[in-house]
C-alpha cells in the first residue's frame, strides 16, 4: 500500500483503514472492509453475480470477451473510487462522513466513463 512505501521513506502515517480502523491492507481496503463490502452487495445484487470478494472474483469477468462489459465498468469504478477516496482522506484530509461520498464519486466516474462505454451496454452502466 502506498502508506507502506511512505514509511520507507521515513513520512509516518497510520496503517489502519481510514474508513472502519481496522489494519489496512489490499484486500481489506477493496472487500473485507465494511465500506467495500456494502458496495459490492449491491453490485452483486443489482448485475446478479458474485464477485468482489478477491481480485480473482473481479477479474474471471474481464476475459468474458465483451459479455460482461457492463459489469467490468462497474467493478473498475469501485475498485478505482475506492483507491481515490482513501487516498483523497489520507492526503489531502477529506473528511468521512457517510458512504454516500463514495457511491458520489462512483456515479461520478460511471457517468465520465459512459462516453467510451458502448450503446449496448449503457443501460446496465
Amino acid at each position: 500500500m502506498t502508506r507502506d512505501n511512505l514509511r520507507k521513506r521515513h513520512i509516518i502515517k497510520p496503517l489502519d483503514c481510514v474508513f472502519c480502523a481496522e489494519q489496512e491492507t489490499n484486500r481489506h481496503l477493496f472487500f473485507d472492509c465494511v465500506v467495500a463490502r456494502n458496495i459490492w452487495s449491491f453490485v452483486n445484487i443489482f448485475f446478479q453475480k458474485n464477485l468482489g470478494t478477491n481480485f480473482e472474483t473481479v477479474a474471471q469477468f474481464w476475459i468474458s470477451n465483451k459479455k460482461n462489459l457492463a459489469l467490468n465498468v462497474v467493478s473498475s469504478a469501485v475498485l478505482w473510487c475506492l483507491w481515490k477516496y482513501r487516498n483523497s482522506m489520507i492526503f489531502n484530509n477529506t473528511i468521512w462522513t457517510s458512504i454516500n461520498q463514495v457511491w458520489r464519486l462512483i456515479h461520478g466516474m460511471l457517468k465520465f466513463w459512459m462516453a467510451l462505454t458502448p450503446e449496448a451496454s449503457k443501460s446496465q452502466v
